[in-house]
């Protein structure tokens, strides 16, 4: 299991070094128009995908003790090639009746797109999958693998064709595609396969298709409205306020997004797979106390990890964007907050998962959502791009607040607040201590003066980390002895 930890953690600093790449490579034009394009794909994944993925991840150790799971995959990849090609019918006609024109070539937005559509989401759903059925070692090598190759391949169009979003992510995309294929040729053979004649293969029933329906149209609509509150803003802000501002303001929400999404990706590797497990019993219970480990575990962990990127923002800065970013410094600490209220309520959207009532999903976002819109048109003309950050975290919050308002009254689980003391406990001594080594240079920072300080406070909050999260995954990632 330490192996899986390493794997996870080299695919997180990998990821780092990718934004530090884009960054070096780019302009903030450029990266601008990097945001808009993998916002246009997270919109049509997240209406369209994201909810069929959630509904198979409920059924995947059914499917796969029945040697069936292959049979529905079968289904999903089709699936996923009519996505792409609605999406980019909608793109043409958009772009055609000059409704909408993205800054990206429209063909190159529709290759981008219909791309990421079928082969990101191969390689998301078949390498997550090994880690489902236990095969970890494959899952942490086929992670590291698509990041490390993307990267190059990116790095290697820029430098030698154009240094443009088009190129960079075009090279990302390959990447995906080349490991997603391998990773899907290592799952089947992995699989537990039945059998299965020509002319009795199994068959999508009328039932089948009506239980994905009623799970799915819910937590479409959630998404949906989580996506105009985490990343349709991004249109706004091209419009309003320019390439430029836009390729600034997610350069630093990268940084915050990157650490907390890195963090939570770690965690979900070893806590996901019991929940999912745990929820095939179909046992109320049993279903809530799932839910309640996995929340008490992940939200105070990554709680800690917000205070972190606050204390050392000017430091995360300087170490992980280029020169041309310096002012993404004050993104970075409002980004950490907004991704902290994203991954709560997601923590807490799992327990309406847990107990297949996906309708509460849909109030919170759609607060978070309206939220975001009414603030965006009343502190952008103000503010200009601070204006959108302080939209996004007062909806954030307010949608968190919902979500455990709703999860304790409908869903009847609540949580103890123990965890979260001891984490806000051990952020206010890291604070204390980065203020302190900041002082002890004088806030005038080299780049080797910001790393001594992430080293130091870095050291201090793995610590904490393992205090935190030593009950919950001891038995994960520690040896066990063997009994005879």
């Amino acid at each position: 299991m330490i192996f899986i930890a390493i794997g996870r953690l080299t695919q997180f600093a990998l990821l780092l070094l990718t934004l530090r790449a884009a960054t070096e490579f780019l302009t903030p034009i450029e990266m601008g128009k990097v945001s808009i394009v993998t916002a246009t794909v997270a919109l049509f994944s997240l209406l369209f995908i994201n909810p069929v993925g959630m509904f198979m991840n409920r059924r995947m150790h059914a499917w796969e003790a029945n040697g069936l799971i292959a049979e529905y995959y079968a289904y999903f990849w089709r699936y996923l090639c009519l996505v792409s090609i609605f999406a980019g019918l909608i793109l043409a006609v958009l772009n055609w009746l000059d409704i909408w024109r993205s800054s990206v070539e429209i063909y190159w937005l529709i290759f981008l797109v219909c791309g990421n559509l079928i082969f990101a989401t191969l390689n998301q759903l078949v390498i997550p999958s090994l880690n489902m059925f236990g095969f970890r070692g494959w899952f942490a090598l086929l992670n590291v693998a698509t990041v490390a190759v993307s990267l190059i391949v990116a790095v290697f169009l820029v430098h030698a064709i154009r240094p443009v979003a088009e190129y960079w992510l075009g090279g990302l995309l390959i990447g995906q595609m080349c490991i997603g294929l391998v990773g899907k040729q290592v799952l089947y053979k992995k699989l537990n396969h039945v059998k299965i004649e020509k002319g009795e293969r199994e068959k999508l029933t009328q039932s089948n298709v009506c239980a994905l329906v009623m799970y799915g149209w819910p937590v479409a609509i959630a998404v949906g409205l989580g996506w105009f509150q985490s990343q349709g803003y991004r249109y706004w802000m091209e419009s309003q306020l320019g390439l430029a501002e836009l390729g600034l303001f997610v350069a630093g929400f990268g940084i915050s997004a990157g650490l907390i999404s890195g963090l939570e990706s770690i965690l979900s590797t070893f806590l996901q797979p019991k929940f999912y497990k745990s929820l095939e019993k179909n046992n109320t219970s049993a279903n809530s106390e799932a839910w309640v480990e996995y929340a008490q575990t992940i939200v105070p962990s990554l709680l800690l990890t917000t205070i972190f990127i606050t204390a050392t923002a000017s430091e995360l800065t300087r170490m992980f964007l280029g020169e041309s970013f310096v002012q993404s410094t004050q993104f970075v600490i409002w980004g950490a907050v907004a991704e902290l209220g994203r991954v709560a309520t997601a923590a807490f959207s799992m327990a309406a998962h847990a107990r297949m009532n996906t309708k509460t999903l849909m109030l919170p976002n759609f607060v978070g959502a309206a939220g975001t819109l009414v603030l965006l048109l009343l502190l952008v003309p103000l503010y200009g791009s601070m204006g959108v950050v302080v939209a996004i975290v007062l909806a954030s919050a307010a949608s968190l607040i919902i979500s455990a308002v709703l999860t304790k009254r409908y869903l009847g689980m609540t949580l103890s607040l123990t965890n979260f003391v001891k984490s806000a406990a051990m952020g206010g001594g890291l604070w204390v201590l980065a203020g302190a080594l900041k002082q002890a240079i004088n806030n005038k920072q080299s780049n080797g003066e910001a790393l001594v300080i992430l080293c130091g406070v870095g050291i201090y909050f793995s610590v904490c980390q393992y205090y935190l999260l030593h009950p919950s995954l001891k038995d994960e990632v520690f040896f066990k002895k063997n009994s005879k």
